[in-house]
């Protein structure tokens, strides 16, 4: 099974006009995964507990987990940025970044859950990307998560989507076309954004669109690297471009 796995960069974009919280977890961001850890957990003692920061701490602690030394580690960050994810939701229901962290959280939680449990969160994450788009037709983020939903389960290998179906049922609903239109959208509103535009190529190569790809595998070397994500997506972009 193939869930939504993010990146850094898309873990660690921040509202304008940062916080020393914000600042804070910009640090734990450049750390190691337990060191990051570690800095999250003094950070939580003394953030307040709003929505908004609830949902920063944890898509911060979600960045940690695929990073961690080993699974136990890994389960328990985990964990924790579900958790906070939860709180988030519950301060506020109609708060689109808490509904963004959830399906973020739920992504990273699929790991450490049984099969028939990771069909059953696949609905909610579409689910709570679709909240925040809801709330916030304007969270490019958003649209990233479940522009990547959509391509990540449309393209699941069509043996593993049979042995899915004799085993837990059928596989939630996906298509191409809605994987494209999303990533499409999140390239609109935030079109520096590097992942955005590869996703967008994944997802033009997966529908046989070599020279929309292609367009999007030379926006993605254009840009300006912020991080080490943008850096794997230049290499990809230069392998697929043939460079």
């Amino acid at each position: 099974m193939i869930f939504v796995w993010l990146s850094s960069a898309l873990l660690f974009a921040s509202p304008a006009g940062g916080t020393q919280i914000d600042d804070a977890i910009q640090q734990a961001g450049r750390q190691p995964a337990r060191e990051a850890q570690t800095v999250l957990m003094q950070v939580e003692e003394q953030a307040p507990r709003d929505a908004t920061t609830l949902a920063r701490l944890s898509r911060a602690w979600a960045d940690t987990v695929d990073g961690s030394a080993n699974r136990v580690e890994a389960q328990k960050a985990s964990r924790r940025a579900l958790d906070l994810a939860e709180q988030a939701v519950k301060a506020d229901p109609k708060n689109a970044q808490a509904h963004l962290a959830l399906a973020i959280a739920l992504g990273k939680w699929t790991d450490y859950v049984d099969a028939k449990t990771k069909v059953a969160i696949s609905r909610q994450i579409r689910s709570e990307a679709e909240r925040a788009i809801a709330l916030d037709p304007k969270l490019d983020l958003a649209y990233h998560v479940l522009g990547r939903w959509h391509l990540e389960l449309a393209t699941v290998n069509p043996l593993a989507r049979l042995g899915a179906k004799l085993t837990v049922g059928n596989l939630p609903p996906a298509s191409l076309q809605e994987a494209a239109r999303n990533l499409e959208k999140a390239t609109q509103l935030s079109p520096k954004t590097i992942i955005h535009h590869q996703q967008l190529a994944l997802a033009y190569q997966a529908m046989g669109k070599r020279n929309e790809a292609a367009n999007q595998w030379r926006m993605v070397l254009d840009l300006p690297a912020t991080d080490r994500e943008d850096e794997q997506a230049k290499r990809q972009a230069r392998a697929a471009l043939g460079r």
